[in-house]
Formats: C-alpha cells, sequence, structure tokens
C-alpha cells in the first residue's frame, strides 16, 4: 500500500524539500500553491524526476470549500490520506503600531486558519481510515516572541495550541499531530533579512550554524512514520525556545 501525504506550501522552499524527501521514499506527494504558477511549474519538473505519484494544484488556505476540494482530489487519486503537513506561510514584518488589520488577518489566516482548514478536512478520511497524521510547521517564534513579527508570532503560537488539542481530541483514534520548528532557512519569508541579521541569527545558535533544510526534511519523513508520537514540539535547530 502506496502512503499519501499533502503538503501546502509544496512548491518552494521548506515545502518542496519535503515533497522530494517523502517522493524519494515512495510516498505518493500532493501539493497545493497559492498563486505562484513559475514555482509550480519548477516543482511539477523537479518531482517529475522522482515520482510519478504526485499532484499539484492551486489552492488558497484560508478557504475551507477550496481545502475541503483538494483533500477530495487527493482521495480521488490514491483513495487514503496518511499524513498532512500545514507548511504554508506568509508574513508581514513590522512592530504592531504599523501592522493593519489586513496583514494581521493574512498572517493569522494563511498560518492558523490554513491549519484548522487543513486539519478539519484531513480528519474526516484519516478517521475513516483509523490513522493519520498532521504535522504543522510553525515556528521557534511561537514561544520566544520576535520584534517587528507579532503577527507571525501569534500564529504560530497558536498553531501549537491548536496541536495540542487535536492531539487530546483524536488520539484514542490513532491521529497523531504534532509541531516542527524548522529552524532558520533562507526562504522567500527571508528574503529581505540582511547579512548582519543573519549572522546575529546564527550567534544565537549553540553550534553557531543554521540548520540544513535536508536534515529538517529527513526528521519530518522519520516523524510521519511514526505511529507512536504525538502531541510534541520538535525545534530543529540549536536555539533554545522561552518554554518547552
Amino acid at each position: 500500500m502506496t502512503r499519501s501525504i499533502l503538503v501546502t506550501g509544496g512548491t518552494r522552499g521548506i515545502g518542496l524539500a519535503l515533497c522530494k524527501a517523502f517522493a524519494e521514499k515512495g510516498w505518493a506527494v500532493a501539493a497545493c500553491y497559492h498563486q505562484d504558477e513559475k514555482a509550480a511549474r519548477e516543482a511539477r519538473q523537479a518531482l517529475s524526476g522522482l515520482t510519478g505519484e504526485f499532484h499539484l494544484a492551486p489552492c488558497d488556505v484560508t478557504d475551507g470549500e477550496q481545502v475541503r476540494a483538494l483533500v477530495g482530489e487527493v482521495l480521488g487519486k490514491w483513495g487514503r490520506l496518511d499524513c498532512a503537513i500545514h507548511n504554508a506561510g506568509a508574513t508581514w514584518n513590522a512592530r504592531l503600531l504599523n501592522v493593519n488589520e489586513a496583514q494581521w488577518d493574512e498572517t493569522l489566516g494563511v498560518h492558523l486558519k490554513g491549519a484548522f482548514w487543513t486539519a478539519q478536512a484531513a480528519l474526516k478520511p484519516m478517521l475513516r481510515q483509523k490513522s493519520g497524521h498532521l504535522i504543522f510547521v510553525s515556528s521557534l517564534v511561537a514561544s520566544t516572541g520576535n520584534i517587528g513579527q507579532g503577527s507571525y508570532s501569534a500564529a504560530k503560537a497558536g498553531m501549537v495550541g491548536l496541536m495540542r488539542s487535536l492531539a487530546g481530541e483524536y488520539g484514542g483514534k490513532n491521529i497523531r499531530a504534532n509541531v516542527v520548528f524548522p529552524g532558520f532557512h533562507r526562504t522567500r519569508l527571508a528574503e529581505g533579512l540582511s547579512v548582519e541579521a543573519e549572522e546575529a541569527i546564527r550567534q544565537r545558535h549553540l553550534l553557531k550554524s543554521t540548520t540544513d533544510m535536508k536534515e529538517l526534511a529527513d526528521f519530518t519523513l522519520w516523524l510521519a512514520g511514526t505511529t507512536t508520537v504525538s502531541g510534541q514540539v520538535f525545534n530543529i535547530d540549536s536555539r533554545l525556545p522561552g518554554w518547552l
């Protein structure tokens, strides 16, 4: 039986690295993107060289109807959904007095409402299967906060609370839920970061180096395949969180 996975925001950066790792290990991989058609074409080309069992589709994760339709497409192709990873992200970097309501809503919408819709849509087939795994890509700032990232920090912290609630609600049905803090990577969300700021992040690591993308993908691949791990937060770098 081929296992299937859905990765939101899966056509670039961390999401694409996750899709590649799962495809290389024989999983059927579905991924969604919002508007970046160029990234989707490049992801399609990359995945086609690894597996024929993949599906890419546009989806606004803040729209429950679109997310439900996407999960329906996955079930139509493979008949099951073994793991869903909510990775889609967006942020406005500004101190709180400079953040307007639309910017706040967009950040929480993609991260937190997207996590809600993804989990709700994925839970239904997982309950029928009597097995499934929900993984949320959060951030260390969920526990530390970060200057200029109040909305992002709030959204990522909300994902931790959501995960722990889901782990408790559905653990008895063999549904696992976990959070990964992926560490710093130079993805689209970090495009505007200066060399000095990146070095400052590196110096906060105990090992004085930032996280390796392959190591992150390999860890998440391992986590997705576990059957007895749930309700946990995994920090995949060497910075120390404010709370555990």
